[in-house]
């Protein structure tokens, strides 16, 4: 599958730099994970998109401080009574899921601006991965 192959090609040299692993997530933190997303009634297609990264890589521990929760964590639920899931974060920007995106923002805003959402979780995972680059290095 595409997304598997840019999930790796993406984040492999990360881990590499930190002499760490891509370790994926086990059979059961994916199924809990699924099970706690279908009872909040998260979209298909978002549940699909996070357990294809959560089977490649089960979160990114804080490396250059890029820092996306494990998929068993409880955390990625906690803004969910305001229909968003909190992926991780980068510094102060976050990464989320919301309105049916998936944002690059802040505390105070759920994306920065239009080019800061993204319709496939890879494409803001980039987006975070990369925002430290030189523009156009990307």
């Amino acid at each position: 599958m595409k997304s598997r192959e840019s999930f790796v090609a993406l984040l492999k040299p990360l881990f590499d730099r930190h002499e760490l692993a891509m370790v994926p997530a086990s059979e059961s933190s994916l199924n809990l994970f699924t099970a706690r997303a279908y009872e909040r009634k998260v979209p298909h297609d978002v549940i699909a998109q996070l357990t294809d990264f959560y089977s490649i890589v089960d979160g990114i521990p804080c490396l250059d401080s890029l820092d996306i929760h494990r998929c068993a964590d409880l955390i990625v639920f906690e803004w969910w009574d305001r229909r968003e899931l909190w992926l991780g974060q980068r510094d102060s920007y976050t990464l989320r899921w919301a309105k049916d995106k998936y944002c690059v923002g802040d505390a105070g805003n759920i994306s920065f601006s239009a080019s800061d959402e993204y319709p496939i979780f890879a494409e803001a995972l980039r987006h975070v991965v990369k925002m430290y680059e030189r523009p156009g290095s990307a």
